[in-house]
């Protein structure tokens, strides 16, 4: 990517005072970071890439949904320029006067209408939602397919089923919010975490079990914890270390790679950062500790 943002004006894409439009790119890498004056919505079709939002790099799949606000900057990227590599994107762009005649029909309390009306007070520069049963592909796709008719009447219908998707995805947001409350799957997550720690485990892997995005779930992870997946997760590999360093006598590089670790550099460095002795200092003190124990 280079340092450079474009600013996309809706005057290049709305025709004959219609203020909405969409289309199907097969997205490359010719396309600047932009920003623009219009509301976007976009879909993952199909293929796999990149979206370069603001500072943030998220990899994208099909099923992927993201709302762009006005001065939001963003590019999607396929994963490769290889032909076979495509990553292909629903685009439905409007002007926020389209809703003005609407909002009444919307929750105005919430962060996917701020993010349309008021994106300099939203608390986030975009949404991303995942759309694990189909109900946004359905409405995108149709979307499309009356766009591209233009029969009689196509307006209103566009109008539609833009409106139903925004109330989709309130809905969508006051589930998340429930979710945030309490995270009542957070047992679930602590058991699948410590059952797969062993494993290469990511983010992605967790969010995907838990149908939730990867963004979402870190957010609701660092609120229930206070700390990062990835800290939470090295903490447990830690835990189990010296757990293992304390009851073994297990080389100490088979006790790294039972808990995830192949890498003994790191492994070492870690280990001494949460604890602050090396392992093998770690078993020693508690093999002194017994052996006191005992003269007593």
């Amino acid at each position: 990517m280079n340092g450079r943002i474009d600013h996309l004006s809706g005057d290049l894409f709305f025709e004959n005072d219609l203020d909405i439009f969409l289309n199907r790119e097969l997205e490359s890498f010719t396309t600047l970071q932009h920003t623009h004056d219009f509301v976007e919505i976009s879909f993952v079709g199909e293929g796999c890439g990149y979206h370069y939002i603001d500072e943030e790099v998220i990899y994208v799949k099909q099923g992927d949904l993201f709302v762009i606000p006005i001065g939001t900057s963003h590019v999607f990227r396929p994963s490769s320029p290889k032909q076979d590599k495509m990553l292909v994107i629903y685009n439905c762009i409007f002007r926020v006067e389209l809703l003005d005649k609407w909002k009444s029909l919307l929750q105005q309390d919430s962060v996917t209408y701020d993010a349309i009306s008021n994106p300099s007070q939203c608390a986030s520069r975009w949404l991303h939602f995942q759309d694990k049963h189909d109900t946004f592909s359905l409405i995108v796709q149709n979307m499309y397919r009356e766009y591209l008719k233009k029969s009689a009447g196509f307006e209103t219908v566009l109008i539609a089923l833009l409106i139903q998707m925004l109330v989709l995805l309130q809905r969508f947001e006051m589930v998340n919010e429930t979710e945030t409350a309490s995270f009542r799957m957070f047992d679930e997550v602590v058991h699948f975490i410590k059952s797969r720690y062993t494993h290469n485990l990511t983010v992605q892997d967790v969010a995907d079990y838990f149908f939730l995005s990867a963004s979402h779930f870190q957010r609701l992870f660092k609120k229930s914890t206070g700390l990062s997946f990835t800290q939470y997760l090295q903490n447990v590999r830690i835990q189990k270390c010296c757990e293992l360093l304390k009851s073994t006598d297990i080389p100490i590089y088979q006790i790294a790679n039972q808990v995830g670790y192949q890498d003994m550099k790191f492994f070492h460095a870690l280990f001494r950062k949460k604890t602050g002795v090396t392992p093998r200092q770690y078993r020693q003190n508690f093999q002194e500790l017994d052996e006191s124990d005992i003269s007593c």
